[in-house]
């Protein structure tokens, strides 16, 4: 409480003493003393325990206004909660702007305490994404590649028995509300059309609210048909182990690109593979699909047009560069049956 408040407090009730004890010597004056201080009583513990506390309620259900998204503000609150804290955006600056070392500091706060936060970003790969990036004249998908990439690198940098609390995940639909949500409490904007929804006008409100409680359900649909950040990132890769009648390997989460002719990825385990088996082709599985099998390719230096595409695409996505190439070439089934296996 501010020092002139006590100040005052403490004045006020000098003067009530004073005029208390000035007052002694009248008639009755005790029988006068408590008929006043009776209602007055009441009336006070009425306000205290009944009127209070509907002001308060209406106060927090009360819809504020705020110009744009403080982000610091937001971080200092994610730091100080123990609660749910979740993030709708199409990309977002609090990730991998200027506050960024000041949100990851947040999360690992928040995960300490036992906070789950949840991070829905757009698909960088999906219409949506294209459509918005005509919208705002900018790159979408290379602001959500460098989301994501902050955040897998802030999931890596937490202990990992706390690493199932930071949850990230990618949307398909069309962006309709930005959501920033600590606790019971919600930013919500809408989107602009000519702008970033954080730079807007934001209402804050309570998750109880009817706007709340939409917000909410909408990010829940939204989660509810998303898809992991790893099928963004990586693709599931299994070697076809031919001496044990095209058996699945030890899985690999891989990085890869996609090329105007298939797929494309850049790991050593791939290389290393393609010298082991020299003399024989050297095929994979992926994401489990063993219906379909792809045989394995180096990118050669005859094709230096293709590297270099593939090497910008993967330097896009992944902020590192990458100098070799393994194309995954898709075989029909029946050709892989057909062919007698060497023992």
């Amino acid at each position: 409480m501010p020092r002139g408040v006590l100040l005052i407090c403490a004045g006020i009730g000098l003067c009530v003493a004073l005029c208390i004890w000035f007052a002694q010597g009248l008639p009755d004056f005790r029988q006068n003393l408590l008929l006043n201080l009776a209602p007055e009583l009441l009336t006070t513990m009425f306000t205290l325990l009944v009127i209070q506390p509907v002001l308060t309620r209406l106060e927090e259900e009360r819809v504020r206004e705020h110009l744009r998204l403080d982000y610091p503000s937001f971080c200092e609150k994610v730091a100080q909660t123990g609660d749910i804290v979740c993030v709708l955006d199409t990309f977002s600056y609090l990730i991998s702007g200027s506050t960024a070392g000041r949100f990851a500091e947040s999360v690992r706060s928040a995960v300490r305490r036992g906070a789950t936060v949840r991070v829905l970003l757009l698909d960088p790969d999906s219409l949506a994404a294209r459509q918005r990036s005509h919208e705002l004249s900018a790159d979408v998908r290379r602001e959500v590649m460098r989301n994501l990439r902050d955040l897998r690198s802030l999931t890596a940098q937490l202990p990992p028995e706390q690493r199932e609390q930071l949850q990230v995940r990618v949307y398909t639909a069309a962006p309709s509300i930005q959501l920033y949500r600590c606790g019971e409490r919600l930013m919500v904007s809408f989107y602009p059309v000519d702008r970033l929804s954080g730079e807007g006008q934001q209402l804050e409100v309570r998750i109880t609210t009817p706007l709340g409680s939409f917000v909410s359900e909408r990010f829940a649909e939204l989660w509810s048909r998303s898809r992991s950040v790893n099928e963004v990132l990586t693709r599931h890769v299994q070697v076809v182990d031919e001496h044990r009648d095209g058996e699945a390997g030890q899985p690999m989460w891989l990085e890869y690109v996609d090329g105007n002719d298939g797929l494309y990825m850049s790991d050593h385990r791939l290389v290393v593979q393609l010298a082991r088996q020299r003399d024989r082709p050297v095929r994979v599985f992926v994401d489990g699909q063993t219906g379909e099998v792809f045989e394995l390719e180096l990118v050669g230096p005859e094709e230096e047009p293709l590297q270099q595409r593939l090497a910008a695409a993967y330097s896009e996505k992944y902020g590192v560069d990458a100098e070799v190439f393994v194309r995954l070439r898709p075989i029909p089934r029946a050709i892989i049956e057909q062919q007698p296996q060497k023992q």
